[in-house]
């Protein structure tokens, strides 16, 4: 057994707790028995000795009364000895002993001063007396009144034999019970313990067992709701993102590298078939011209790259300065109308609302031109694209969390292209991905701009949606928060 597992300290915790526990509660059930006996025992014993007291001073006023003296002995039978008391008459101004029960006619009870001075102004006094006997004896000192006087005090006694004995037996009982319920709740604590462990053991099963392209292991249900459970499925929570991004991570550098090797391939094979032979230079300058265009597209590759793993290692600014998203939108339209019309597309401008957001200029001037440019690039000769910018309240927005009927800035771009089909829509944004119909990598594209644009209007507070319809078209959407 290993002293450091926390199924063993676990269980140590519990019995130490619960040893302290059971000995204070142990000395706690004595102190309170041993008070209860005793108040009960003072109770009676101070009724017995004012009884008593109240028969002796009934006696005395007989006698005075009919002339007679003192008898001999007053507690006669009329004052018997009850429960093992004994009792004893005191001359209140002498001290002496006056009479006596026959149990102590050997023993004297002891008489301070003290408790004289408390008789004498009519109240009564307790003392625990030792050395009377085999256990101690319990005395009170009572004053025997006879008008304002009080000639004698009755002393009553009874041995603490009883209190001490129901002290041994419940002590007896406590030390026998107190080990067998801390073994018991040990044995209890220790399956207990290990039971509710068992979800942090498969944890830690299948973490061991986890390699690379081997993450599907989960950790089943313990169907309750305490915290090992939710521990529990916090750990298949970040398995099963730890599997996703590693299958990302694995899809993200096959096609990186296919993205690679295809402009790769194809300048090793132009320049190889230049080689082959005599051209003339005409030939040479296409063959060049091929070459410039595939290392201009490695060059893009390469620079998305690199501005992806900086964003995703956080080493991207965003700036935080009033923008006008109408303004922007109007910049990126004379940027881009050159290359509409050379692309014999009609890029057109919808409705402009004059509004501003908060954000980075150059990140969202570059969201807005990515968006313009994929539509040129997709939108066949004839077409239309259509760039606007509107305001309105986020209750309309679908799938927004922002506060209902806050302003919302919105810059669309529609498209009249081929569109996009439904099943590829929720993947349009991830890198590399591209749609066979209308988004071939003729069109110049990487499968990169739309992650990068999301990345970026993300990073601004804000988020890009898309709607499409095969034969009809696509709008993409920019919505930035108002200031």
């Amino acid at each position: 057994m290993r002293t450091h597992s926390l199924r063993v300290r676990l269980a140590l915790w519990q019995a130490g707790l619960l040893a302290l526990t059971l000995l204070a509660l142990s000395a706690l059930t004595l102190l309170l028995l041993r008070s209860v006996l005793s108040s009960r025992l003072d109770g009676a014993l101070a009724d017995y000795a004012e009884k008593t007291a109240s028969n002796v001073a009934t006696t005395m006023y007989q006698n005075s009364v009919h002339g007679r003296g003192e008898p001999e002995h007053y507690f006669t039978s009329s004052i018997r000895r009850e429960w093992g008391r004994e009792l004893q008459l005191i001359d209140a101004r002498t001290g002496n002993i006056r009479d006596r029960t026959a149990g102590i006619v050997d023993t004297r009870l002891p008489t301070d001063m003290d408790e004289r001075l408390n008789a004498q102004q009519g109240r009564s006094t307790f003392k625990t007396r030792f050395n009377l006997g085999e256990y101690p004896v319990r005395v009170v000192t009572y004053p025997v009144r006879l008008g304002k006087e009080v000639p004698y005090l009755v002393q009553a006694a009874e041995s603490l034999g009883g209190v001490e004995e129901a002290l041994a037996r419940t002590s007896s009982i406590l030390l026998v019970l107190t080990p067998s319920v801390l073994l018991l709740s040990l044995l209890g604590g220790w399956l207990l313990v290990g039971r509710s462990l068992q979800p942090v053991d498969a944890m830690t099963r299948t973490a061991l067992a986890m390699e690379p392209g081997r993450l599907a292991h989960r950790i089943e249900a313990t169907g309750t709701d305490d915290e090992i459970a939710r521990l529990a499925d916090a750990f298949n929570q970040m398995m099963e993102r730890m599997d996703r991004s590693f299958r990302q991570i694995q899809q993200f550098s096959a096609d990186a590298s296919h993205e690679l090797k295809t402009p790769l391939t194809s300048i090793r094979g132009a320049a190889e078939v230049a080689l082959m032979g005599e051209r003339d230079p005409e030939e040479y300058r296409r063959t060049l011209r091929s070459i410039v265009d595939d290392v201009e597209r490695m060059s893009a590759i390469v620079e998305n790259l690199l501005l992806l793993a900086r964003a995703d290692a956080d080493q991207i600014q965003i700036k935080r300065e009033r923008v006008s998203l109408h303004e922007l939108a109007l910049n990126v339209y004379e940027q881009l109308e050159p290359l509409a019309h050379r692309r014999a597309v009609a890029l057109d401008l919808g409705e402009m609302v004059e509004v501003e957001v908060q954000g980075d200029t150059l990140w969202l001037g570059q969201i807005a031109t990515n968006l313009v440019n994929n539509a040129i690039k997709y939108t066949p000769e004839g077409g239309t694209v259509t760039l606007t910018v509107k305001l309105a309240s986020t209750d309309s927005a679908p799938g927004n969390g922002s506060i209902p009927n806050a302003a919302e800035a919105r810059l669309s771009v529609s498209d009249t292209g081929p569109g996009i089909p439904a099943e590829h829509l929720p993947r349009i944004f991830d890198r590399f991905y591209r749609v066979d119909s209308g988004r071939s990598r003729d069109a110049g594209g990487v499968g990169l701009g739309l992650n990068i644009a999301r990345w970026a209007a993300e990073a601004q507070a804000g988020r890009i949606e898309v709607e499409s319809e095969v034969g009809v078209g696509t709008t993409f959407t920019l919505f930035m928060p108002t200031i």
